[in-house]
């Protein structure tokens, strides 16, 4: 990989060119209240002045408010991470009315909430600051913003004239693998022609010395760059104009507008102090967007039916939280609170469900609702877990959080040693260590999953409040994990009226006008389904059932506690209907695999269904079968006996 030397960036010293529109009344309170508990020094730096002038909220007349706004103050100005936020503030002022939420840590920040960067108090939300910075914390803080994402080059565009010349994108390193490497080896060797998916060297070489140049080319490949391609939204703002020796070249924003690309990566950026900052999208923000212009913050947190929503689990539709296992964790929780819908978003993520933790969370929820101190959902309890466990500081527990994040041996190492001298049973200090190496998957950050709580709750407040805009919306903006079919019979279902053709509609009187109308217009709802994946006839494709029945118990029958049973019967189902979604799981005891299915025998009458054995489910439109059917209270689903593909009629 080609070698870069760069000088530590110094961040931008203050300047008259830098402007904070700030509110002089808002401003003079703020400072009042900060030096009626506070005579601290730090307050009369320049650079915290100009901080405290960019407050769009009021402190609230609270010693612990300003103790952890002074302290978050110190660690800034130790590291030198102001220009993070100033930047940050910068960045909004430019896409003032256009909204956005935060994504990661930094929503920890009190300073980030008062700037108005984020809408989570985290005083009020008891969330810790160290997963966003601590004292023993080198690099920057990432600071990333989620704007809508049919809207988001308007935002890119927006800061490349803010800062003409001085901001790019940067890069991500796409490294040879086997395969690929084993691919360019072969083209290097003089091949042209297509390389097909299952192919074997010696039908493509009769020759054995080419053979092992290839095999020899492919090892000396491994590990080595292949190509850049563009950051998922990665920016970085220079002082001065985009060095040349760091300009990677010129995208296209859009037709007439181009930015810049270096061709540094994420880690490469933050070994040279730069500031990076995401300019990320969201199609939930996009599907909010067009539904209504009310920000998330106004919406009403007490509204019955949309709590009513999550206990029913009626979360089709809802962006970041409508799968089926999100259903079931919605039914059992019966969440009442931005809390408690945060903590159900966290609680479907690898890290909180693997090891059983999730399903003993849950059995024990409504016997324990707001005591979580025994589990590790979020990132933020691994690093209060730590720090109750060794007694020790904010900082020494996050950087042992993050050597189980980040799977560091010597540092996990360290940890275990200091577990080791605890006076604690080995079957206890084992489950510890099973518990944090859980950290290595995917998890949320606590101010991670309040930010998308707000979000979610905004959506399923429309999805009761503004039904058919709500639809109508979902349709234009998103994609999910259900197969196409199902938003349009959703929208159809609450009584609009849509003209088949390519997205974007427009909505009147409750008809939904395509862009481009198809070409070919086919009037039964099948040719329709199988020609543009979803239909607009009244009717559901016909021929789909789902009956439940009663079979007399006898010795053969095997029934466990999830299994229905009653007066020497258990119940057992059986159906047709058409795929929703799909997926295949390994067991639980790593033996073998399930696939989890949903089908659907009519308008909004969804079933769940267990098949045995890892099936590719993607090419089929319809199963038809039969099984016993279970429940664990909450769901219902058919641990499934025989079954087929089946025909459309």
């Amino acid at each position: 990989m080609e070698e870069y030397k760069l000088k530590k960036e110094s961040l931008n010293n203050l300047s008259e060119e830098k402007k904070i529109f700030y509110n002089d009344e808002l401003f003079n309170n703020n400072l009042r209240i900060i030096n009626s508990y506070c005579d601290n020094k730090i307050i009369n730096n320049e650079s915290i002045i100009l901080l405290i002038k960019t407050l769009s909220r009021e402190i609230y007349n609270d010693k612990k408010y300003v103790d952890r706004l002074v302290k978050e103050f110190e660690l800034i100005l130790n590291f030198n991470f102001e220009e993070v936020f100033y930047q940050v503030y910068e960045i909004l002022q430019l896409s003032k009315g256009i909204p956005h939420i935060i994504r990661g840590s930094a929503g920890s920040c009190l300073l980030c909430y008062l700037m108005g960067i984020t809408n989570i108090d985290p005083i009020k939300e008891n969330i810790a600051l160290s997963r966003f910075m601590h004292k023993d914390r080198e690099s920057i803080p990432d600071i990333d913003i989620d704007f809508p994402s049919n809207i988001r080059d308007e935002i890119y565009k927006k800061i490349f004239n803010n800062w003409e010349n001085k901001v790019a994108r940067i890069s991500n390193h796409i490294i040879y693998k086997e395969k690929s490497a084993l691919r360019e080896a072969i083209r290097n060797e003089g091949y042209r022609k297509f390389v097909p998916r299952d192919y074997k060297l010696n039908e493509i070489f009769d020759d054995d010395k080419k053979i092992d140049n290839v095999k020899k080319r492919a090892k000396e490949l491994l590990g080595k760059l292949r190509c850049y391609s563009l950051h998922c939204g990665g920016i970085v703002i220079f002082k001065n104009n985009v060095p040349d020796n760091l300009l990677l070249k010129e995208y296209d924003i859009d037709k007439c507008f181009k930015g810049k690309q270096i061709w540094l990566n994420k880690d490469q950026v933050e070994d040279a102090n730069m500031i990076k900052i995401d300019i990320l999208s969201n199609r939930g923000l996009s599907q909010l967007c067009d539904i209504s212009d009310k920000p998330i913050i106004e919406y009403d947190i007490s509204d019955e039916r949309t709590f009513e929503l999550f206990s029913n689990g009626e979360n089709i539709g809802l962006t970041h939280s409508e799968s089926r296992a999100m259903m079931k964790v919605f039914k059992i929780m019966s969440p009442r609170s931005i809390k408690e819908i945060a903590i159900a978003l966290a609680l479907i993520r690898p890290a909180a469900s693997k090891n059983f933790q999730k399903a003993e969370f849950l059995k024990d929820y409504n016997e324990y609702k707001y005591n979580t101190n025994n589990y590790i959902i979020f990132d933020d309890d691994a690093t209060m877990f730590i720090k109750r466990l060794l007694k020790c500081n904010d900082s020494t527990a996050d950087n042992y959080r993050r050597a189980f994040s980040k799977n560091n041996k010597v540092k996990k190492r360290e940890f275990m040693r200091l577990l080791g001298n605890k006076n604690l049973d080995d079957s206890y200090k084992k489950e510890i260590i099973t518990r944090l190496e859980q950290l290595e998957y995917y998890s949320f950050c606590k101010s991670h999953a309040y930010s998308y709580a707000q979000l979610v709750y905004a959506l399923a407040y429309n999805k009761v409040n503004n039904t058919k805009q709500f639809w109508f919306s979902t349709i234009n903006n998103c994609n999910s994990s259900y197969r196409k079919w199902v938003h349009y019979r959703e929208a159809i279902k609450c009584g609009l009226k849509i003209i088949p053709g390519k997205k974007p509609y427009t909505l009147k009187d409750d008809v939904m006008y395509p862009n481009k109308k198809e070409k070919k217009v086919y009037d039964r709802g099948i040719d329709q389904l199988l020609n543009y994946g979803y239909w607009t006839t009244e009717n559901f494709i016909s021929g789909m059932y789902y009956e439940e029945y009663w079979v007399n118990l006898t010795k053969r029958h095997k029934v466990d506690n999830k299994s229905i049973c009653k007066d020497g019967k258990i119940k057992y189902g059986k159906f047709k209907g058409l795929i929703v979604t799909g997926r295949g799981y390994k067991k639980d005891d790593n033996k073998g695999y399930i696939t989890f299915v949903t089908v659907a025998s009519d308008d909004g009458n969804y079933h769940d269904l267990i098949l045995n054995g890892y099936h590719k489910i993607s090419s089929m439109f319809c199963i038809s079968g039969y099984g016993k059917l279970k429940t664990d209270n909450y769901v219902k689903w058919i641990d499934v006996i025989k079954w087929k593909s089946d025909w459309l009629l």
